[in-house]
């Protein structure tokens, strides 16, 4: 009789899935340390980093970031599929997370990613693990789609947002899983809020940044909300990236209604936009709190662990 393995499953989520690693932190320091990872976009990001055991570099240099650095990783296309190739931000990270073959990694892990020609869903379990990030995290859209494995690659988000499916197929008895999907009734609501004509970008927006989206205003219309124009109407990323968190919440319900798992964390990062990447304390004391705001859940959890498989 073996012990029950606890597996995570990580959703996607842009700059919301710095969340991930306070979440990580927090299951750890409680004494639930997971045998399988399992992420979608950067939540594929974030836990082939913690199978990988180099997730405190990854939290160090997320921490770092501010907003210019954000956009001196955006690496304009106007060719193929998207308008960032991706290549730049990809080879940033593995400075710091390396870029070893999945399949040698200490803790079982695997990618989620869409076919973009069939709709297929890929399970990405060997060859490096920064191309299985690349090719999980293609946003459709924002990212060029990856040539990998012979097929042509996006978002793993596009058909599984929170891939329990995938952690159970790994060998996980238990599963918890963290989605990042918005509520859409609040998205709405705080949209129409921040929608209004005479509005201006806060205080967060510095004269640097603002010139800098200004920079990019012939490129891509309201690429963050948090900085929007004094139009009343939506731009055109704000269309594009609202369409995906309703699709992302349609799916990721339909999904955990036919693999449910056996917990499900829902930090609460509404207020958190695409590219707010320069927002990972924040993001990672979210993570956190919502560990130790659920503690009656966790206990059932540990029960669970501690009954032989």
């Amino acid at each position: 009789m073996s012990a029950p393995r606890l597996g995570l499953a990580l959703g996607s989520g842009s700059a919301r899935g710095w969340s991930h690693i306070g979440v990580i932190h927090a299951l750890v320091e409680r004494g639930l340390k997971p045998d399988v990872v399992t992420g979608a976009s950067i939540g594929a990001l974030v836990g082939a980093a913690y199978a990988g055991g180099t997730l405190e570099a990854l939290e160090d240099w997320a921490c770092t970031l501010t907003p210019r650095d954000v956009w001196r990783l955006v690496d304009t296309t106007f060719r193929g599929g998207g308008v960032m190739t991706g290549n730049r931000l990809m080879e940033t990270i593995a400075t710091y997370v390396g870029d070893p073959p999945i399949e040698n990694l200490p803790i079982a892990f695997g990618a989620v990613a869409t076919d973009l020609y069939t709709g297929e869903e890929i399970w990405i379990r060997e060859g490096p693990v920064m191309s299985a990030v690349r090719a999980s995290s293609g946003l459709p859209g924002l990212f060029t789609p990856t040539w990998y494995q012979d097929r042509w690659l996006v978002d793993g988000g596009v058909v599984n947002p929170l891939p329990v499916s995938m952690c159970r197929a790994l060998g996980a008895d238990v599963v918890i899983a963290v989605d990042l999907s918005r509520a859409v009734t609040r998205i709405a609501m705080r949209a129409q809020q921040a929608a209004k004509p005479e509005s201006a970008p806060g205080p967060e927006a510095s004269d640097e940044v603002t010139a800098i989206l200004r920079k990019w205003a012939g490129l891509v219309d309201g690429l963050v909300e948090s900085f929007r124009s004094k139009r009343s109407e939506p731009g055109l990323f704000e269309a594009m990236t609202g369409a995906v968190n309703i699709m992302q919440d349609r799916i990721t319900r339909s999904r955990l209604a036919i693999d449910p798992a056996d917990l499900v964390l829902r930090p609460d990062l509404a207020d958190f936009q695409l590219m707010d990447f320069h927002r990972a304390r924040e993001a990672i004391a979210v993570g956190r709190a919502c560990v130790e705001h659920i503690a009656p859940e966790l206990a059932l959890v540990n029960a669970k662990l501690q009954s032989p498989a």
